[in-house]
């Protein structure tokens, strides 16, 4: 008897304990679900400001504290920052994506091969443009059929499936970050990355990140108010001293500000945070959506 009441007050006990469990793990689950939905909220309320026609970056209302665990704070830049792959596709433009390919380490038989073959992607042939490159019979002997799809990119997980570029992810990891299927297909000299100027123009990094570290300004941050972007051209092309070949090709490709603006924003609600991306474009003088995106945040502590 006394056995069969202890064996029954273990099972009760578990049963208390379980429940609590669940009830506490339900509840943190409710408690993170709020913070997440008040954290895009609050994403939304920076991109809503940052649309705004006469915001610039760096401005005061980008940023705001609601209290002490709520906050967000925009960042306004331009799609211009990042190449237009479709852009450097012409005959013109590809020898600069083969010195792109080229500065990630890549050999240059094979930065033309590759990038022959994204021209081969994009053309309306089946017709090879190098005996390296890739047309619709190489992809047939690798079992893809339907491939090439013989029109511009429509994405860049489309141009993840060009022949050989398992060889540009291993050499670059990153490559995405340099480019876009969005903008005017100009790289925008006072918002993009030291990297990215350095391999367009043809200019060492050194002179490149002399450059980045000019415009940012004294605080030596992106897109504050004491930012000093340049305001020629040549004021550009003289700090970067560009030099070797094809850089004087690369300056029909320079812009001072692009017209196509990105925004990002993130949202902070306690221990949630919440990034929403933006695209704007110009459309009849009036902007209009061209992508939205989530995206994820670590919060603080977070690996």
């Amino acid at each position: 008897m006394l056995l069969a009441v202890l064996c029954l007050v273990v099972m009760l006990s578990f049963l208390v304990i379980t429940t609590v469990g669940m009830s506490k793990q339900h509840a943190d689950m409710q408690i993170a679900r709020m913070g997440m939905t008040r954290a895009r909220q609050l994403a939304e309320e920076g991109i809503a400001v940052a649309v705004h026609p006469v915001i610039r970056a760096g401005d005061p209302l980008l940023r705001r504290n609601i209290s002490d665990i709520e906050s967000y704070e925009a960042q306004l830049t331009t799609e211009e920052r990042r190449l237009n792959l479709n852009a450097l596709l012409t005959p013109d433009h590809l020898p600069m994506l083969e010195r792109i390919f080229q500065s990630w380490g890549m050999t240059l038989s094979d930065a033309q091969d590759i990038a022959a073959s994204m021209m081969d992607w994009v053309d309306p042939d089946d017709l090879k443009r190098r005996p390296g490159s890739a047309e619709r019979m190489d992809y047939e002997f690798a079992g893809k059929t339907g491939l090439p799809l013989n029109r511009p990119f429509s994405s860049l997980d489309e141009a993840e499936m060009v022949a050989r570029m398992n060889e540009v992810r291993a050499l670059k990891p990153d490559w995405r970050n340099w480019f876009t299927l969005r903008g005017s297909g100009q790289l925008d000299i006072n918002t993009a990355p030291a990297e990215i100027i350095a391999a367009v123009t043809g200019a060492s990094l050194e002179n490149a990140m002399m450059l980045v570290k000019t415009r940012n300004g004294l605080d030596g941050i992106a897109f504050t108010q004491d930012d000093a972007p340049f305001k020629s051209i040549e004021a550009a092309v003289s700090m970067l001293g560009m030099m070797g070949p094809g850089s004087a090709g690369a300056l029909p490709l320079l812009t001072l500000q692009g017209p196509t603006r990105h925004i990002e924003c993130i949202g902070t609600a306690g221990d949630s945070r919440c990034g929403i991306g933006l695209v704007l474009t110009q459309m009849g003088g009036r902007p209009r959506i061209a992508e939205w995106s989530e995206f994820a945040v670590k919060g603080p502590g977070q690996p």
